[in-house]
């Protein structure tokens, strides 16, 4: 799979781009997620949220996950990446729902709540019991 993104920056600075510039857009469209992967493009690497990043995780079980607060956002928020190189293994032969600049999106099976949100709770654990923010 081929990133389109012709930019020379550095894949971390374009995924600080990505969440600065759409993380309410991109929250937004995982919220009732129920059956598609979001991949974003930063270059080298690609990246999944919420949703989209437990779908990937079951996909790949190399993806990356990265558990993190977002600035202005009240819950934990996880990231899960994984290389281009990785992408040729398991997402060539997903069916395609949708392409857009450095944006992929991919028809996967259903995901209920209640699995998410178990795959959520374990991967966040650890921010909420260290949460500088409680009293």
């Amino acid at each position: 799979m081929e990133n389109r993104c012709s930019s020379s920056q550095p894949s971390g600075v374009r995924l600080l781009a990505l969440l600065q510039g759409q993380w309410k857009e991109i929250l937004r469209r995982e919220e009732s997620n129920a059956f598609l992967m979001h991949l974003y493009g930063t270059g080298t690497h690609w990246v999944a949220f919420e949703r989209s990043a437990c779908q990937l995780s079951r996909l790949c079980t190399e993806a990356k996950i990265v558990p993190m607060r977002l600035s202005g956002f009240p819950f934990p928020v996880v990231m899960a990446t994984f290389s281009q190189a990785q992408s040729e293994h398991f997402i060539h032969d997903l069916p395609k729902v949708e392409e857009g600049n450095d944006r992929l999106s991919f028809k996967m099976p259903v995901l209920t709540n209640r699995e998410y949100g178990i795959w959520h709770d374990r991967r966040t654990e650890y921010l909420s019991k260290y949460d500088v923010n409680k009293n």
